[in-house]
């Protein structure tokens, strides 16, 4: 249980927060002390499921339990550190060791707090950390694909052709944004109709970083990795048509 005293804060613009916690009842609990205006809040259960919800919609903060199925809380901070230096992260985590707070602060925790938790600390965590993440916004990517572009804002977008469309909307949307080649090859050319094989993709993409960085200004976007496949490094939603 929390140990709570819910005091409600109007934050000056929307707050994007992620609760990453496996147990339901516990998720749910915190999703419902947390609600008040200004904070937009939703809850996942896993890395999987964080990745999804962030292809969706950003976020500003996640609160991230570190016992969780499959990735555990440390490889998803290290993760979301590396993707989106800016978002504030906070551990809640039954884990109260010293060396277990170390390993989350190296893992890329900007708070480390243990369970049970108090509400109102909690709060006055997150609206500190909402003060540094408002004053660094994140780059927003949207691949809209109906009309064929890359947009960062209203002053800068990339016409893209159909064959790199369905190259970054694979990478967007794979599970850690990384996919193998042989995969990501019949991917492409079973939804662009394209006869790629490993030389042209490899010629594709280099082409498609220069772009990304000549017009966009979106250096290393997208990464080979030696004996697998292709990495994508920044955050893209997908725009349906």
């Amino acid at each position: 249980m929390l140990n709570a005293h819910p005091v409600h804060a109007h934050a000056d613009h929307p707050l994007s927060i992620v609760v990453v916690e496996d147990n339901e009842l516990l998720q749910e609990e915190l999703l419902a002390f947390l609600e008040r205006p200004g904070w937009q809040l939703r809850g996942v259960d896993s890395g999987e499921q964080l990745d999804a919800a962030l292809n969706e919609e950003p976020a500003d903060i996640l609160i991230l339990d570190l016992n969780l199925p499959e990735e555990d809380g440390l490889s998803i901070a290290q993760r979301m550190r590396a993707a989106m230096p800016h978002i504030g992260i906070v551990m809640l985590t039954a884990r109260k060791l010293s060396q277990d707070k170390i390993s989350g602060y190296e893992s890329g925790a900007d708070v480390y707090l243990t369970k049970p938790a108090n509400i109102n600390e909690l709060e006055a965590v997150i609206a500190s950390l909402a003060r540094r993440v408002q004053r660094s916004p994140q780059i927003e990517l949207v691949l809209d694909l109906g009309h064929q572009q890359l947009i960062r804002s209203e002053q800068q977008s990339l016409s893209l052709s159909m064959t790199e469309i369905q190259l970054l909307r694979e990478l967007a949307l794979a599970p850690q944004r990384r996919m193998d080649t042989d995969m990501l090859l019949q991917r492409i050319n079973q939804q662009s109709n394209s006869h790629l094989n490993r030389e042209n993709l490899a010629v594709l993409i280099s082409r498609l970083r220069s772009k990304m960085t000549q017009m966009l200004n979106l250096s290393h976007s997208i990464k080979a990795i030696r004996g697998f496949g292709y990495q994508l490094n920044s955050r893209i939603v997908v725009r349906a048509p």
